[in-house]
């Protein structure tokens, strides 16, 4: 276990590189075996609780709402991601973030220093099987509400969380993404099941994403979508925590959807 509060590690980056693969359906070589280590390593954020935990060793008095939250690309980082955790769990869910950078052989698909990323393009389709792992974990679990998994990604794990297909979340809040990458399809959007609710956060000149083409919105990816909104910050940083609007926007949107 651990404090939420700690040694600051590097800023959190996403993904971006034209030379990644063009969907998360790629193939993963010799990956497969080793996703639970991403669930078994999750950091988990529990109501009432001041360290975090592991999956297996969650205690509640009963079943609560799920929150799987996916980091960026160069792990989970104490000052943001734990901050959304931490935030999460105030709000009386269970906040779940799995690993990615825990399985074997797992690198950084990214370079904080130029933005730019691709090093690890193997990393884009890991994350999609980490949140069916995840998901799969959860339903399994007896702390855990299973009308109520949402799903929420920040930068890379926000691309993840655009991208995943799953009809299993009451909701999905993408961070740090446009859902915009016309040199990729497969990146290219939301793919959710058009009745998931969705919520977005970005900013309009993304540190990550100054200057490239593909600048984009996810509101321009909603198309039919009903249940879609898109909270867009004026700016050119990346990080969504510490916006008041991200985090309010965040509690009415999981207390909305919430199945009773």
């Amino acid at each position: 276990m651990k404090k939420i509060l700690g040694l600051a590690i590097i800023t959190l980056a996403f993904t971006f590189s034209a030379g990644a693969p063009t969907s998360f359906a790629q193939t993963i070589d010799n990956q497969g075996a080793n996703v639970a280590m991403s669930w078994e390593k999750a950091d988990v954020f529990v109501p009432g609780s001041f360290f975090t935990t592991r999956p297996n060793k969650v205690t509640v008095n009963k079943p609560l709402p799920v929150v799987i939250y996916l980091h960026g690309c160069t792990g989970i980082n104490v000052n943001h991601d734990a901050l959304w955790g931490d935030f999460i769990q105030g709000l009386g869910f269970i906040a779940v973030l799995p690993d990615s950078m825990a399985r074997p052989g797992r690198k950084w698909n990214c370079d904080p220093k130029t933005k730019r990323g691709g090093a690890f393009p193997q990393a884009n389709a890991m994350r999609i099987e980490e949140i069916r792992y995840a998901v799969e974990q959860v339903k399994k679990s007896p702390w855990a509400d299973t009308k109520n998994i949402f799903l929420m990604g920040h930068s890379e794990g926000g691309q993840a969380a655009a991208c995943n297909t799953l009809p299993d979340f009451r909701g999905i809040i993408i961070s740090g993404w446009t859902c915009t990458d016309s040199a990729r399809p497969g990146f290219d959007g939301i793919f959710a099941p058009l009745e998931t609710p969705i919520l977005t956060l970005e900013w309009d000149h993304d540190a990550w994403r100054e200057g490239k083409p593909q600048q984009g919105s996810c509101a321009n990816k909603f198309g039919e979508r009903k249940k879609a909104r898109q909270v867009l910050f004026h700016g050119t940083q990346h990080s969504t925590y510490d916006q008041q609007e991200a985090r309010d926007a965040v509690a009415q949107f999981l207390k909305e959807n919430l199945a009773h």
